[in-house]
């Protein structure tokens, strides 16, 4: 499989030109672009979070913990809160920070295994919904915009993962020597069946937070309009 070096510069060049082309065609602002980016880089270090690597582990933890104290403060400091004081402003993002480290972090090491369900497209296609529910009800903008960053956001997760998971697939093909090693098609899996329960547990999941999400009408109509797009000056 690819490394973790590999992994996090495909991730964050890949999504990095989608978050650009976005920005050229005015569709989003250049904040959206370097949110998106960010999303992006963290959805290709994704299907890693079961790694048995401690240096991956604590790279993409960090990543996550730092996507979630951002969230918490653009919430926190919207309109509804102007009556925030200083100490809550910092006690409230190192609380989230704590919880993301010590206590989501160790139940993720108890119950997962390494190319088990998180590598596999229901697992993106979940924490891509569940990105995309955070930012929409908590994003404190208009219902479009906030509709289309949403959609957008739990996209580019979605993005940066299946890159993942290419990358892995391809690093299972021996092209020197002609061979197919013994992970290939350990990578890029729909779900794992073998856990039965937690595949159907994913599957409830990922109705229910696609049954509550916003319409997608918004997003469509936006990407479906190029005519502002400019490949050259």
């Amino acid at each position: 499989m690819a490394n973790f070096n590999t992994h996090l510069n495909v991730a964050t060049v890949t999504t990095g030109l989608g978050a650009a082309v976005l920005l050229s065609a005015g569709h989003i602002n250049l904040n959206s672009a370097l949110w998106l980016w960010f999303l992006g880089t963290i959805g290709g270090l994704l299907p890693d979070v079961d790694s048995d690597n401690s240096t991956s582990l604590d790279a993409i933890f960090n990543l996550f913990a730092l996507s979630a104290v951002l969230i918490v403060v653009r919430y926190i400091t919207a309109e509804g809160f102007t009556q925030i004081s200083f100490i809550e402003l910092i006690v409230i993002p190192l609380l989230v920070y704590a919880a993301m480290r010590y206590l989501i972090r160790p139940i993720f090491e108890k119950i997962t295994v390494h190319r088990g369900s998180c590598h596999s497209l229901f697992f993106l296609l979940l924490m891509a919904l569940l990105t995309m529910q955070v930012i929409w009800r908590l994003t404190p903008q208009t219902p479009d915009q906030s509709s289309l960053i949403a959609w957008l956001s739990g996209g580019f997760l979605f993005m940066g993962g299946v890159v993942h998971l290419l990358l892995d697939e391809l690093y299972s093909v021996d092209l020197s020597n002609v061979r197919i090693k013994r992970s290939f098609g350990s990578a890029m899996k729909l779900a794992e069946f073998k856990n039965k329960t937690l595949t159907l547990l994913s599957v409830i999941a990922i109705i229910a937070l696609a049954y509550t999400a916003p319409s997608p009408s918004e997003t469509i109509d936006t990407l479906t309009n190029w005519s502002n797009f400019k490949l050259r000056p």
